[in-house]
């Protein structure tokens, strides 16, 4: 599948086909990590409780302190 990278406001996009998004059970307003990998970007969608798990590891002494 090609798509083509399209102005979206004052930014540029890609539009994801309906069907695509249904089969990956991904909704609107869904959040994605996007990285790079193997010349290419590579997205992948991210929940609210993975995001909060991925940032409670890392800052967990701050995350303490600021509960005191």
């Amino acid at each position: 599948m090609r798509k083509r990278l399209m102005k979206i406001g004052n930014s540029q996009g890609i539009i994801l086909d309906k069907p695509i998004l249904d089969l990956l059970k991904i909704k609107e307003n869904t959040s994605f990590e996007v990285t790079h990998k193997d010349n290419g970007l590579f997205l992948k969608p991210i929940s609210v409780s993975e995001a909060y798990k991925k940032v409670s590891k890392k800052h967990r002494s701050s995350l303490d302190k600021l509960a005191k």
